[in-house]
């Protein structure tokens, strides 16, 4: 049996590298190489049932765990200065997260995959990989088959419609008429928050509460509620951008099919339009499933999610803190960003105009969507490479690609620098063009993709028992004093020896 896994492995792995073609790691300088396929950790589940395949994969993890502490529990991890400390402990290794960690090569890996990988693996709806792929991905480490992925869009099909009550109907349903309360100077975000917290999803764990629930079963309810939760996700996103969704075509369908739907119920969008944007949602959402767990709202919710028992709140806590993620530009500044360039310098800028504008940018203000960095972001250039291929004649996107090819060449010649594109100065005039101009509204589309990654994560650490990260907290004074005190030893310890000698 074994030796049979080995051989359709190997047979799987020849197939994915000769399709890898499309989504090869390509740097925005338009260099190529392809790169070497990861394969699945462990063996595969046959199951078409997310929930039994989930099963199968904790009994495993928690004996590695176990292992790991006991054969290992004293082993160093990091080294921790005052420095870091008030870095806030920024490129510290202090957490676990099994879902997804940054590569300083590669960028995000989900589940070991990095992200040309989960891109070119995992099952398609329509030109691109579909939500409930990655997040089976993501929660079991298997890259789902297309029998799977499709078990999981009629679960989610079906849980949606027994909480039809919750988003459907005159005012929205229940969701919708709190909405409608709200000032409407209330953000996006802010509304998106208030909106999982009244989402009731705790009925399963509350029985399970009540009932006095073994904890190492607390994640099956935890599982129960969170696939009610995530299933109805779009519909809230739908009613945040239109305060009750009606005449929608398809109600049935996976899960950015039913989200399209509920924009272009609330937006402007061209009918020639709508499958296109199914693709590039589809692709959005795989791109940002999962983050680093030391980004504030993936940490928030990593944290209350492990601490209390109801994932809408955890949800509805980490959704605040994506008012300003990413840290090097949201996607409203950088619209605003190329919005002022094209006011000031017209839509069909002469490159000589658009550099000199961008020099005085870059003396005065910070580089809106750009960073220093080692590599160019995967994200930015599979987004990159989905613009050229389906949308080149686009003057918005032609834009952001010249701004991009100008400060590269600027930065590395001026001083040395490697300045790369973070996906925002990509993806906000992609948003542009399908009809999404709303870029504070589209941060909630950022929040609701990384649900899945939290989700994921939560279940994990239900499943597993992980511990709440709850270290402890002292003052500067104190820790001067531990500083100087521990100096005061060792000088006294080096004076000693010298008197012995």
């Amino acid at each position: 049996m074994l030796q049979l896994w080995r051989g359709l492995r190997f047979l799987m792995r020849t197939v994915i590298l000769k399709n890898m073609k499309n989504y090869s790691d390509i740097n925005f300088h338009g260099q190529r190489h392809v790169l070497t396929v990861s394969t699945t950790r462990g063996v595969p589940s046959t199951s078409v049932n997310l929930k039994e395949a989930l099963c199968e994969k904790i009994p495993i993890h928690y004996d590695i765990l176990r292992n790991i502490r006991q054969e290992h529990g004293s082993s160093v991890i990091s080294q921790i200065t005052v420095e870091n400390i008030y870095q806030g402990l920024n490129g510290v290794n202090t957490m676990v997260r099994e879902t997804s960690e940054i590569d300083p090569k590669y960028g995000i890996k989900y589940r070991g995959l990095t992200i040309p990988e989960v891109v070119t693996l995992l099952p398609r709806e329509g030109k691109s990989p579909s939500a409930e792929s990655v997040f089976w991905l993501l929660l079991t480490g298997d890259v789902p088959t297309q029998e799977q992925t499709a078990s999981l869009i009629a679960d989610w099909s079906a849980r949606r419609q027994k909480k039809k009550d919750w988003w459907s109907g005159p005012g929205g349903g229940i969701v919708g008429s709190v909405l409608q309360t709200l000032p409407k100077t209330t953000s996006p975000l802010g509304k998106l928050s208030v909106a999982l917290t009244v989402f009731d999803s705790r009925n399963h764990m509350n029985e399970a509460l009540k009932n006095g629930a073994l904890s190492y079963t607390h994640w099956e309810y935890m599982y129960e509620d969170s696939m009610e939760l995530l299933a109805t996700l779009p519909a809230i996103v739908g009613l945040i951008a239109k305060g009750e969704l009606k005449n929608l075509e398809e109600e049935n369908g996976d899960w950015i099919q039913f989200l399209s739907e509920c924009l272009c119920n609330a937006f402007d969008i061209s009918k020639n339009h709508k499958k296109s944007l199914m693709d590039f949602l589809r692709l959005y959402i795989v791109l940002n499933a999962d983050e680093n767990g030391g980004i504030p709202g993936v940490h928030v919710t990593e944290i209350l999610g492990a601490s209390q028992s109801y994932v809408n709140q955890a949800l509805a806590a980490g959704a605040l803190a994506y008012t300003e993620e990413p840290k090097s530009g949201t996607i409203s500044e950088y619209m605003e960003f190329q919005t002022k360039i094209q006011r000031l310098l017209g839509q069909e800028s002469k490159e000589e105009k658009l550099r000199n504008y961008i020099t005085s940018v870059i003396q005065r203000d910070k580089l809106t969507g750009y960073k220093e960095a080692e590599i160019c972001d995967p994200k930015y250039t599979v987004l990159e490479n989905y613009a050229r291929e389906h949308l080149p004649n686009d003057s918005g996107i032609k834009l952001s690609q010249t701004i991009t090819k100008i400060l590269s060449t600027m930065m590395k010649s001026a001083k040395g620098k490697n300045i790369y594109p973070e996906q925002n100065a990509i993806a906000a005039p992609i948003f542009q063009f399908y009809g999404l101009k709303d870029m504070e509204f589209n941060q909630i589309l950022l929040c609701m993709s990384r649900a899945l990654g939290a989700v994921a994560s939560i279940i994990w650490t239900r499943a597993v028992n992980a511990s709440v990260e709850q270290p402890t907290s002292k003052c500067t004074y104190s820790y001067l004093n531990s500083i100087q005190g521990a100096r005061g030893k060792r000088k006294r310890g080096k004076h000693t020896k010298n008197i012995r000698k």
